[in-house]
């Protein structure tokens, strides 16, 4: 659960490090009146990706979903550094917001099969505040790093963040099934 914690950091370290630069990118094309609506495209993607991953079949475990989804990740944010156009921005950023909502969903199923169920609630909590903590620090960082190096350094430091949620999805070793949560999380306070 720790594991995917960090994997849900990094994940919000990319959305804010990708906020910062979307803001950035349509400010320097004249456009930051455009700045929502490419905001739009890329969660209108994520909610089409998030409502077609319930059909993913069991068999296509979580981890292995996690892997891909991180991946998918890492790959579709590299365009983002070198848009140099409006018409790009918006068809980049409309085929990489399919990432965002399978990443979630498996990173929350993978945290409520590894909590014990009297502690769901708080391995939730901790989960959430683990994305959004990552998003937030990370707006006020890469909004500076675009200030100074351009929406281009913004988007690279997400994709940097993007690989390492990779890395941390490959190095996660599964919960066996029917194997209890780890020891200590469900011990009361």
């Amino acid at each position: 659960m720790y594991v995917v914690r960090v994997g849900l950091v990094f994940l919000g370290v990319l959305l804010g490090a990708c906020g910062a630069g979307i803001t950035a990118l349509t400010e320097e094309f004249g456009a930051s009146g455009q700045a929502g609506l490419v905001y739009a495209a890329m969660g209108v993607m994520s909610a089409v990706t998030g409502l077609a991953t319930a059909a993913l079949p069991d068999r296509f475990g979580l981890h292995a979903r996690w892997r891909v989804a991180t991946a998918a990740a890492a790959l579709l944010s590299l365009p983002l550094v070198w848009t140099h156009s409006m018409a790009a921005l918006y068809a980049v950023v409309t085929v990489f917001g399919a990432v965002y909502a399978p990443n979630l969903i498996t990173g929350f199923a993978l945290t409520e099969r590894s909590v014990p169920q009297a502690r769901l609630a708080e391995g939730m909590t901790f989960a959430a505040s683990a994305f959004v903590g990552g998003q937030a620090v990370t707006l006020a960082v890469a909004g500076r790093v675009a200030e100074t190096h351009g929406a281009g350094a913004a988007f690279a430091l997400g994709s940097a963040a993007a690989v390492v949620a990779f890395v941390v999805a490959l190095l996660a070793r599964p919960l066996r099934p029917g194997a209890a949560a780890p020891p200590g999380f469900g011990r009361p306070a």
